[in-house]
């Protein structure tokens, strides 16, 4: 009998537990109690009751709040690419065929690598040589370039340049020399570096504030967020998105896999 009164205790108190881990694991991811488990429902003194344990058992078992946040980072993670790849498909013609979008390599090359950078960003920096080995060397391959500042208003400064000057034909000379520029990127090194490499740098000026040009950055800042690219460099290539920096064997790799398809 006693035995038996032992069960059906234990069993009347894992049910307890069952409702207070429930309770505790909503609390942690930020739900209210009625939002989280309307079946069940607890009186004032109760919550009072849950929450002193919670505190206990939070002290004594600090661990499970990091395994509850690496749950929900799992979970966050995992939407964010099953919308990233909604995206990608639903965009897929701004990614690729965006006409106002430079491009290193041949225009009409099948296999497309696009990236999203900064000028003042130093991966991208380092990007830049890999990319042009990778343009030179793959006949087959156009990489798109976007304009994409997002650290202050002289990154943005300097893709408004970069982008009037394709008007002049020299797109390619003055990308490829901010990107080399060594040393804090300002406002009369961009006029300055647009002046080296032959730019009309008055006619730049004016071209910069042109509509088009303006509505340009709007339209990949819009298309950025989207994808959810938060940081520079990004790539899309065989309708994925890779975030970071890439050596040119991964690029390489990543070409080759292209071409199978």
């Amino acid at each position: 009998m006693f035995l038996q009164c032992q069960h059906v205790l234990s069993v009347c108190k894992f049910k307890r537990i069952r409702r207070i881990a429930i309770f505790t694991l909503n609390l942690i991811v930020g739900l209210s109690v009625f939002e989280a488990h309307s079946a069940e429902k607890f009186t004032n003194s109760e919550k009072v009751e849950i929450k002193n344990l919670i505190r206990q058992y939070i002290k004594q078992n600090p661990e499970i709040v990091m395994e509850a946040l690496e749950d929900i980072q799992k979970k966050e993670k995992s939407q964010t690419a099953k919308e990233q790849s909604r995206q990608l498909k639903l965009n897929r013609h701004l990614i690729e065929k965006d006409t106002a979008d430079p491009i290193l390599g041949n225009p009409d090359g099948q296999i497309a690598i696009t990236e999203f950078f900064d000028y003042q960003c130093g991966y991208c920096k380092r990007m830049l040589n890999i990319l042009l080995d990778i343009s030179q060397g793959n006949k087959n391959v156009k990489i798109i370039l976007k304009e994409y500042p997002i650290l202050g208003s002289i990154s943005t400064l300097a893709a408004q340049a970069a982008l009037a000057a394709k008007k002049q034909g020299k797109y390619s000379e003055f990308h490829t020399a901010l990107m080399r520029l060594r040393g804090r990127l300002s406002e009369s090194a961009v006029f300055q570096i647009a002046k080296e490499v032959g730019i009309n740098t008055k006619k730049l000026q004016l071209d910069m504030m042109q509509p088009e040009i303006l509505e340009h950055l709007r339209r990949t800042r819009e298309l950025g967020g989207k994808l959810m690219i938060r940081g520079t460099p990004a790539f899309i290539i065989n309708d994925a998105i890779f975030p970071g920096a890439l050596s040119n064997q991964k690029l390489q790799k990543l070409i080759a896999e292209a071409k199978k398809k």
